[in-house]
């Protein structure tokens, strides 16, 4: 690829990473196949030191502004395999919200599990009509209820859920850590991943009642989830992982076409010129919404541009993601979408994976940041 992020010192301390990716694509497939807990596949991140990657002291520190790293990390992994980089953000998206909001007791018992344990984290704030309400009764705080689409249910070991609380110290949408070995296995119903794409993500339906909150695993205080501009700059996190498939389906769609002896037709080198421009650019948007993000995220005064940024950063690779898998589809035809061949599941997991929450919201905020930015430019003047 004619795009390469900048050296870092990750590079030198993982230097078993991409062998690690190799290993994890190579059985992506199969995994797809007969989905299973993708116990291996974290193992073999742990092994190579990307679970605690970003803890304090370690390589992507978070305290040291490495998010641009971070974001070609989780590319590198969702290129590996989709499904594998949904539950592996999941677990660096609640490492972040432990590092913005967590006491320092809180840190060091969670960080310890990390480093220690390999322990798995995740985020899980989708939820349907049985959503996590806070029942109080004789001092005790307990769940009742469900959330949806928790992804790496099988393998998380800790969750970040979020529910309403109403108690005379704490009102509103709270956050929670809890120990998943706590629930029984058959509070995780499976039936609820019919999906056409990351069938290997597991995301399953948990239902969490009877759980008992311990006054240590409540994260924060209410509405913090929700707090901008870590809220709306974080879609930069699921966009990498995201553009890892694309660049996935544009390697597959190199490969297919020069083992089948067709990259001298002047038609598939205009499409293979078309992906490879569209997959350039999202590295190019990736890498400053990660400049953006370390520069913005600790000026209040820029946190409508951070927003923006992550928000137009996230509909461009979308819309990249689309672009490619349509030009692959042209390049490669229907046998190329079968088996012995990676690209049907890789088209399915991408087209999944980019269905995220209120896209055309996403892309009227982006609207609204440019009018408003005019308006007081003009008032100004």
């Amino acid at each position: 690829m004619i795009y390469q992020a900048k050296a870092s010192a990750f590079e030198d301390v993982h230097a078993d990473v991409e062998e690690t990716l190799q290993k994890i694509e190579s059985i992506a497939d199969a995994g797809d196949e007969t989905p299973q807990a993708p116990v291996r596949e974290f193992q073999w991140l742990a092994e190579a030191g990307l679970l605690e990657i970003v803890l304090p002291g370690a390589a992507l520190d978070f305290n040291e502004g490495h998010t641009s790293e971070l974001l070609m990390l989780l590319k590198r992994i969702g290129k590996a395999n989709l499904s594998i980089g949904r539950i592996y953000e999941g677990h660096i998206n609640t490492l972040y919200l432990i590092h913005l909001y967590g006491t320092e007791n809180q840190k060091h018992t969670w960080y310890n599990k990390v480093t220690n344990e390999n322990a798995l984290f995740g985020v899980w704030n989708t939820q349907v009509g049985n959503g996590i309400n806070f029942i109080s009764s004789e001092d005790e705080l307990n769940i009742q209820g469900s959330k949806t689409f928790c992804s790496g249910a099988e393998i998380v070991t800790h969750a970040l859920i979020t529910g309403n609380i109403k108690t005379t110290t704490r009102t509103g949408w709270q956050m929670m850590i809890l120990q998943m070995d706590k629930l029984e296995d058959n509070r995780i119903d499976r039936s609820t991943w019919q999906t056409m794409g990351m069938k290997a993500s597991g995301s399953y339906t948990v239902d969490f009642s009877g759980y008992t909150v311990d006054e240590q695993e409540l994260l924060g205080t209410p509405g913090q989830y929700l707090g901008q501009p870590y809220f709306n700059g974080g879609a930069i996190r699921f966009a990498a992982v995201q553009l890892g498939g694309a660049e996935a389906i544009a390697s597959h769609t190199l490969a297919y076409l020069t083992g089948m002896g067709r990259t001298d037709d002047p038609i598939q080198k205009m499409r293979l010129a078309s992906i490879m421009t569209e997959i350039t650019t999202g590295n190019l948007w990736i890498e400053q919404a990660g400049r953006n993000y370390d520069s913005w995220s600790h000026q209040p005064e820029r946190n409508a541009d951070l927003i923006a940024f992550a928000n137009m950063t996230r509909t461009v690779i979308e819309e990249i993601g689309i672009k490619v898998m349509n030009e692959s589809n042209r390049c490669v035809g229907a046998r190329g979408l079968m088996p012995p061949f990676s690209l049907g599941r890789l088209n399915r997991d991408l087209t999944f994976y980019l269905r995220q929450p209120a896209p055309d919201a996403t892309r009227i905020n982006v609207a609204e940041y440019f009018i408003n930015s005019f308006t007081k430019a003009s008032n100004d003047i």
